[in-house]
């Protein structure tokens, strides 16, 4: 190596303080690198500290501060991160509890549900069935009511029909007005004058209507003949005779007896019926239906 570098001409003065030396080391040191700067005269070329190996320096320094900085900031990172996935797995954890949770409520709240739906359903139906019946019912109220309504009717028209007859002197049973007469006609004069009353001569329908007629002590002739065809019994609105209430030996048609009166003086009042001839003169009974 040179010697300009390392020799120092005139070396330290040793007469100085120690404390001196010591402290002045480096003042020393700098200015002794400041007084060997080559110089040409000497014939040698030395090179002053390379600027490039400061900047080596300088850049590792640089580099390694931000090796650090990062390491830090990974380290950092690494923590956050670290916490970040604890703290997620927690809320996942919470969640997944929750989700069960919720799902067992929301199965036992959908279940309480459909069974309070089911019995709604149930009672809505009960309540229809029964609303159904009560309609059912109503209406048949309903007609119930209107048939009464009209049967009232009918029973005030009877009354009053029934009143204004039995000031005519007409006498009612079962439904019926009887008009007898007070006067003697042949059978076909008989029913003429009933007809002009708006009846016609009576037609006996039962055993209490033939006692009722019977109880009114006449010999009156009835609405039987079988002047069309011998030997077949009618009544005066075209129907055949069913149960008849002839009196012993009757009918005998003695004399061409085509016509029937009721005659009261038998002892059983279900036989007292007897042909007649049609142009003999009797009592008559009317009947009106009412």
């Amino acid at each position: 190596m040179s010697k300009g570098v390392y020799e120092i001409p005139d070396g330290f003065n040793d007469d100085e303080p120690d404390a001196m030396k010591n402290t002045d080391i480096d003042g020393q040191l700098y200015s002794n690198v400041g007084a060997f700067k080559p110089s040409p005269r000497d014939g040698i070329v030395a090179s002053e500290p390379d600027s490039s190996v400061k900047r080596l320096f300088l850049v590792a320094a640089v580099f390694l501060g931000l090796l650090c900085v990062l390491l830090a900031g990974i380290t950092g990172l690494s923590v956050y991160y670290n916490r970040a996935i604890k703290d997620s797995e927690d809320k996942r954890n919470n969640l997944s509890q929750s989700c069960s949770l919720y799902k067992t409520n929301a199965t036992a709240e959908r279940d309480q549900l459909q069974t309070r739906y089911n019995n709604l359903t149930e009672e809505r139906d009960q309540l229809q069935t029964r609303y159904n019946n009560l309609t059912e019912e109503r209406d048949q109220l309903q007609t119930r009511y209107n048939n009464l309504t009209e049967e009232k009717g009918h029973i005030q028209l009877k009354l009053f029909v029934i009143e204004q007859h039995c000031q005519e002197g007409w006498r009612y049973f079962d439904s019926s007005l009887y008009f007898l007469s007070t006067e003697k006609k042949t059978w076909e004069e008989s029913r003429q004058d009933c007809q002009g009353r708006g009846a016609d001569l009576v037609i006996i329908n039962s055993r209490e209507e033939q006692t009722f007629l019977f109880n009114l002590h006449l010999r009156a002739w009835i609405g039987l003949t079988d002047s069309v065809t011998e030997g077949i019994w009618k009544w005066v609105d075209g129907t055949p005779l069913t149960t008849g209430y002839w009196g012993k030996g009757q009918p005998d048609d003695y004399g061409e007896e085509d016509c029937v009166e009721i005659y009261y003086g038998q002892d059983d009042p279900v036989k007292t019926w007897n042909d007649e001839n049609c142009h003999k003169y009797h009592d008559w009974i009317c009947e009106k239906v009412v």
